[in-house]
C-alpha cells in the first residue's frame, strides 16, 4: 500500500464485569464515533448473564467473548488475541469514546506512517496515548518517581514513557512480542508492558492533547490489605525489572530495592504497627514469587481466544 494512501484500522477490545449499563453507554460512544472502527469486541467477566442477554438482543452484530473471569489483564489478553485491526484501543464499560477519538489518532497514525516509509521503517510504530476527562479534570499520562509512584505530568517537550491506557492506540503488531502481566495488579500490568514497548521494543509514545475520552467510574474506596500487598508488590517488580532488565542500570535497580524497602516499612509501621511489619513480609514474598514466576514470560501468552457471538 503506498505510504500516502494508508489509513490504520482500530479494533476496540472493550472488557466489561457486571455492569451491562455501563456497556451499553460504552458501545453507544463508539457507534457514534466520527470515524468508525475496523471492529468492535467485548470480553464478559461478569458473574451473572445479564451482559449476555443484552448483547444478543441489543448488539447481535457485536462479536462478543466469554472472558477469563481472572484479572483486567487476563481479560485484554483475550481480546487482543481476537483483533484484527492494524491498531488497537483497549477501553471498559465506564469508559465513554470521544466522538472524534479515533479520527484524531488516525491521522497521527499515518502522518507517522509516512515518516517511517521514508527512512526505511527503521523505527517502531508510535503508541498514541490521548487524554481522560475525570471527575471534570482532564488527566494527562503521569511520570514515574523513582520508586514507581505517580508524580506531577510530564514537562512541555518532555517525551512520555507512559501511557493512559482507556485513552492509548497500540500497534497491534506490539502484542506480537508479548502481553499483559496477569500476575501484576491493575495499573502496574500496563506500566510492565509499556516499559518493554519502549526499552526493549524500541516504540515510541507521543501524546495527542486533542483526543480526550470520558471515564465514568467512581472513586475507588481504600484498598484491601491484600490489595495494598499485591500493589506494592507489583511496583516493586515492575520498576525493579524495568531498572535492571530493560535499562540496564542495575546500581538504579538495587538502589530501588533499598529505598523502596525502607519507604515502605517506615509508612507501614508508622501506621500500622506490627501489623505493618507482617504486611511488608509478605509483601517481600509476594514480590520473590513474581520474579520468580513471571521470568521473561507473560503468563496467558499461549492460551487461543474462542470467539463467541451471542447465542440465538
Amino acid at each position: 500500500m503506498s505510504a500516502s494512501t494508508f489509513l490504520p484500522t482500530f479494533s476496540v477490545c472493550v472488557d466489561t464485569r457486571d455492569n451491562p449499563d455501563g456497556l451499553r453507554q460504552t458501545l453507544q460512544s463508539i457507534l457514534a464515533s466520527t470515524m468508525p472502527p475496523h471492529e468492535i469486541l467485548v470480553s464478559d467477566d461478569s458473574s451473572n448473564y445479564d451482559t449476555r442477554q443484552m448483547m444478543r438482543e441489543v448488539y447481535g452484530t457485536i462479536p462478543y467473548l466469554e472472558g477469563p473471569r481472572r484479572t483486567p489483564a487476563a481479560n485484554r489478553n483475550r481480546l487482543v488475541r481476537a483483533a484484527t485491526g492494524s491498531h488497537v484501543l483497549f477501553i471498559d464499560d465506564t469508559t465513554l469514546l470521544g466522538e472524534t477519538f479515533l479520527q484524531q489518532m488516525a491521522e497521527r497514525i499515518a502522518d507517522d506512517y509516512i515518516h517511517r516509509a521514508q527512512v526505511g521503517n527503521a523505527v517502531a510504530p508510535l503508541i498514541l496515548t490521548g487524554m481522560e476527562m475525570r471527575d471534570g479534570r482532564c488527566c494527562r499520562p503521569c511520570k514515574a518517581s523513582f520508586l514507581g509512584y505517580p508524580s506531577p505530568e510530564y514537562k512541555c517537550g518532555e517525551q512520555p514513557q507512559s501511557v493512559v491506557l482507556h485513552c492509548a492506540v497500540f500497534p497491534r503488531q506490539l502484542f506480537e512480542q508479548g502481553r499483559f502481566n496477569e500476575r501484576l495488579s491493575c495499573g502496574y500490568d500496563t506500566v510492565d508492558l509499556v516499559d518493554h514497548a519502549v526499552h526493549e521494543w524500541g516504540h515510541r509514545i507521543e501524546l495527542v492533547p486533542s483526543a480526550v475520552n470520558r471515564s465514568l467510574r467512581n472513586r475507588s474506596g481504600a484498598a484491601t490489605p491484600d490489595e495494598s500487598v499485591l500493589d506494592d508488590a507489583s511496583r516493586f517488580y515492575a520498576v525493579f525489572r524495568g531498572y535492571r532488565h530493560l535499562q540496564h542500570r542495575p546500581f538504579a535497580a538495587s538502589t530501588f530495592l533499598l529505598l523502596a524497602w525502607s519507604d515502605i516499612l517506615y509508612k507501614r509501621v508508622r501506621t500500622d504497627g506490627l501489623q505493618g511489619a507482617a504486611a511488608v513480609w509478605r509483601t517481600l514474598g509476594h514480590f520473590r514469587r513474581l520474579l520468580r514466576e513471571c521470568g521473561q514470560d507473560y503468563p496467558g501468552f499461549d492460551d487461543k481466544a474462542r470467539l463467541r457471538e451471542p447465542a440465538t
